[in-house]
């Protein structure tokens, strides 16, 4: 969903930041034990380093969520890293899958992708206009949300003609980004953690999620639940 555009939140605002602190607050109620976070892990330096001036008063924080939520709850929590387990070297074809599709004559794929993004940008942006930090959280962590993320890309398996496979090869390719996340996140566990948080895009969390309940050693934590 990347290809929305969605409003700033003026995360820097004083209203913004009381409202990232409650958040922080309930996060630290959670007390994870790792926190995982969208960077790929050859930024580990860099954001040690970040993390490591923050910590000593010599860095602001930046309007993102990793400094915004990980940064400071890592820092209250006492945690000397953050770990960062992103994975970007996959390939998302959306121009080639929209033309696929148009020579195809399926125009029920493209205006569903359309109106999905204009929608999803609509419905966010107004959201974004009326609720807190804490209430787009837990919207964007909603069992409706996260449907529709999968629904979203599974409607665009047959996109183009018969050989094309390019709508296939798009939703595959989102999916193996995730399962290296999740790789990544496994791969940094030593079998003590209780509690672990992971922040990225809400557009990760129906997949992660996916993955990740089929893990015997792993139980999911609704956003609902800690956020309350």
């Amino acid at each position: 969903m990347d290809v929305a555009k969605f409003k700033d939140a003026d995360i820097l605002s004083q209203k913004r930041q009381r409202e990232v602190e409650e958040v922080t607050s309930l996060l630290k109620r959670f007390a994870p034990d790792k926190i995982f976070i969208e960077a790929v892990p050859a930024r580990q330096s860099q954001i040690d380093s970040a993390f490591t001036l923050y910590k000593a008063g010599k860095k602001e924080l930046r309007a993102s969520e990793v400094e915004q939520l990980g940064f400071r709850l890592a820092k209250q929590l006492g945690h000397s890293t953050l770990y960062g387990v992103d994975y970007q070297e996959t390939k998302f074809p959306f121009d080639s899958l929209m033309k696929s599709a148009t020579e195809a004559g399926q125009t029920g794929i493209t205006s569903h992708v359309q109106k999905t993004i204009e929608e999803v940008q609509t419905s966010f942006n107004e959201a974004l206009q009326k609720l807190t930090i804490k209430e787009m959280l837990l919207r964007e962590n909603s069992e409706d949300m996260i449907k529709l993320q999968h629904e979203f890309y599974f409607k665009l398996l047959p996109a183009g003609k018969p050989g094309n496979h390019v709508g296939s090869y798009l939703v595959s390719e989102w999916w193996r980004r995730n399962m290296v996340i999740c790789e990544n996140i496994l791969k940094q566990l030593n079998g003590n953690e209780e509690k672990v948080l992971v922040i990225f895009g809400s557009g990760h969390t129906a997949i992660l999620n996916e993955i990740m309940k089929f893990n015997p050693a792993i139980k999911l934590v609704p956003a609902s639940e800690v956020l309350r």
